[in-house]
């Protein structure tokens, strides 16, 4: 998509250790420890999770990054962007060093996923988002049953998604049907934070596109979510306001909001309307615009001291 071509394809470049079948010493846990006096972090690297008998693939992994304490902790549950096409769980650690330890100081466990790829546009279409929504349930599902192992409050858990994990975060929050099939209620998901992406409306995304900078992108969104309006509106987060919706926070970046065709303008406009859906509905929705940070900074400044669009997720969780 049109932020997703920027580092979210560059992201798609990144680790993918965890295509690989890990050995019993790659998920046994390691302790990070810091000479700053920091607390300790202990890491489970590459789980294995269970997805439906009849899913093949060896992407149903996760890592979990917790601060040992004597109280189960709330979880907070990572997506990583890249097109619906790449992208890896290791790009949290690897590309935005304040992003996971924000989240341990504030008492959550961050377990942050992989999950079913799609095929890029010059091939057949077999994994597609609403099957990666599917994965990324079955992932918090396993996460749940095992909330006495890992010290999990079940209680309070947030999903956050970043470019076309932010999507799929807001898909997730609001189509209870893939928390549903996985054996969770849909309010099993407390709070979702998508952080920059325009896919909440599919058809409307599109219509912002004729004609934009990121127009050549429109093949990809097609190619992904279908050429009719109901197939796109089948995997659209706006679809579904009708029912149960967790509270969302929607953010989004980049420069000329205001003038028609950007990204900025794009994934603007794109969040206003869904948040708008989601208040005539009865829902929480919150949206945040920053005009300064670009895609690929929004991500890896994200959890720095004085970084704006932390300190509004901050305010969002606070408050619900």
């Amino acid at each position: 998509m049109h932020a997703v071509t920027l580092l979210a394809l560059m992201m798609a470049c990144g680790p993918k250790a965890a295509t690989e079948t890990p050995s019993a010493s790659d998920t046994a846990p390691t302790t990070d420890s810091s000479d700053s006096g920091e607390p300790l972090v202990t890491v489970w690297r590459d789980l294995e999770y269970t997805v439906p008998a009849d899913v093949d693939t060896s992407l149903a992994r996760l890592d979990i990054h917790q601060t040992p304490g004597s109280e189960p902790q709330p979880l907070v549950v990572l997506i990583h962007g890249g097109s619906w096409v790449g992208g890896d769980k290791a790009n949290f650690a690897q590309s935005a060093p304040d992003f996971i330890p924000w989240w341990l100081a504030r008492g959550y466990t961050v377990a942050a996923v992989n999950f079913r790829l799609a095929s890029p546009v010059s091939q057949p279409l077999t994994v597609s988002p609403k099957d990666q929504a599917s994965d990324i349930a079955h992932a918090l599902a396993w996460l749940h049953a095992r909330a006495d192992e890992y010290s999990l409050s079940t209680e309070d858990t947030v999903l956050v998604g970043y470019s076309s994990g932010a999507h799929l975060v807001a898909l997730l929050g609001a189509d209870g049907s893939y928390a549903e099939a996985a054996g969770l209620s849909e309010q099993s998901i407390s709070a979702t934070v998508s952080l920059d992406v325009h896919a909440y409306d599919v058809p409307y995304a599109l219509s912002l596109m004729v004609d934009s900078d990121v127009e050549d992108n429109m093949r990809l969104i097609t190619h992904l979510f279908g050429d009719t309006e109901a197939d796109q509106l089948s995997a659209s987060p706006i679809a579904f306001t009708e029912g149960w919706v967790a509270p969302a926070m929607l953010v989004s970046v980049g420069p000329n909001p205001d003038r028609p065709g950007t990204h900025g303008y794009i994934v603007d406009q794109t969040a206003a309307h869904y948040a708008a859906a989601l208040q005539a509905a009865g829902h929480a929705a919150t949206t945040f615009h920053d005009p300064s940070e670009s895609h690929e900074s929004l991500a890896m400044g994200f959890g720095a001291d004085g970084d704006a669009a932390t300190q509004q997720v901050e305010m969002f969780l606070s408050e619900r």
